[in-house]
This record gives structure tokens, C-alpha cells and sequence, in this order.
């Protein structure tokens, strides 16, 4: 837990000058309430075939030489809607049109449900999901690199902004 936090502390420092000027400019054009702008970020399909998913997205990240950002998720969990929302900022799009190949993958249909698609989740060494979203970052080799950070996500839509870009930042960067 410790190096968790100086992860995301160093993170914050790095990236959280400009972009919390930035974040503060615009704060008065964005009032929609974080239940309102959750209820449409549904993106998580039980339908699809998630493994297939992941692979399509770490093979475009081989070529492309990046890495694939799991999201496993739910669409009745609040902060599984508020990462994908967050996500979706025109900042949050750049970054990851840039560096990742992004992947939602159902984690559970039924509320509390948090094993669906478990071999996604398993082939990540994480046998079951604790929380939702819990984020995989992974190089196209099948590497992940954020092991000790992954369901630090569950409180995803209590995730300061700035410390949510700086995390995916960093990880761009190794």
C-alpha cells in the first residue's frame, strides 16, 4: 500500500501543475452531475467475447508499439460508468489514442457480480476481481505492468482527475 500511494503522489506532483490549471479553467462549463453523466457510460457488453477482445487489443498494441488498458468493469457500478466517463474527456481520449489500445471488459451483468470473464481477469494473475473497474495495463508481450495497482480502481469515480491522467501518464511512458 505504501508504494501504492508514493506511486500515485509522485504522479500527482508530475502532472498535476498544468492539468489542475487546465481542469480549473473549465470546471464552470462542466456542472453535469457525476450521476447523470454515469448513467450513460454502459460499456461494458457481457456479450462479447472478451478474451478475443483483449487479444485483438494487445496484438494492435504489438504493431503499433503500445499497450492495452483493461477496464473491467460493470454497468450497474457507479465508478466502473465514472472511469469510463472519465475515459471518454477529450484529454483522457488523447492520451490513450496515443499510448494504449483500450479494452472495457464486463466484469458481472448482476449487481455484486465481479467474476464474469474471470479468464481475462486470471490471465492477468488476478484470480478474483475485488472490486470494479479494476484496470489491467499491460504490454503487448501480455506483461502487466500495474500489478500492485490494478483494483486500486473499485473508488474510481472518488479518484481525484489529475491523479487518474498522471497514473495512466506514467504508465504510458514505461
Amino acid at each position: 500500500m505504501r508504494k501504492l500511494i508514493t506511486i500515485f503522489a509522485a504522479c500527482a506532483m508530475l502532472a498535476s501543475c498544468a492539468y489542475a490549471q487546465e481542469q480549473h479553467d473549465a470546471a464552470p462549463a462542466a456542472q453535469t452531475s457525476h450521476a447523470a453523466l454515469n448513467a450513460e457510460y454502459r460499456v461494458y457488453n457481457a456479450d462479447a467475447n472478451s478474451m478475443a477482445d483483449v487479444d485483438a487489443a494487445l496484438q494492435r498494441a504489438g504493431a503499433r508499439g503500445t499497450k492495452a488498458l483493461i477496464v473491467m468493469g460493470a454497468n450497474w457500478c457507479h465508478d466502473s460508468r465514472g472511469m469510463a466517463a472519465r475515459l471518454d474527456k477529450p484529454e483522457f481520449k488523447t492520451l490513450i489514442a496515443d499510448n494504449y489500445e483500450l479494452v472495457y471488459v464486463s466484469a458481472g451483468t448482476n449487481p455484486g457480480q465481479k467474476n464474469e470473464n474471470r479468464d481475462v481477469s486470471q490471465r492477468f494473475g488476478v484470480d478474483q476481481i475485488e472490486g470494479t473497474p479494476t484496470v489491467f495495463i499491460v504490454k503487448a508481450d501480455g506483461t502487466m505492468l500495474n500489478p500492485d495497482s490494478a483494483g486500486y480502481w473499485r473508488r474510481a469515480d472518488s479518484i481525484p482527475v489529475d491523479m487518474s491522467y498522471a497514473y495512466l501518464d506514467m504508465y504510458a511512458k514505461k
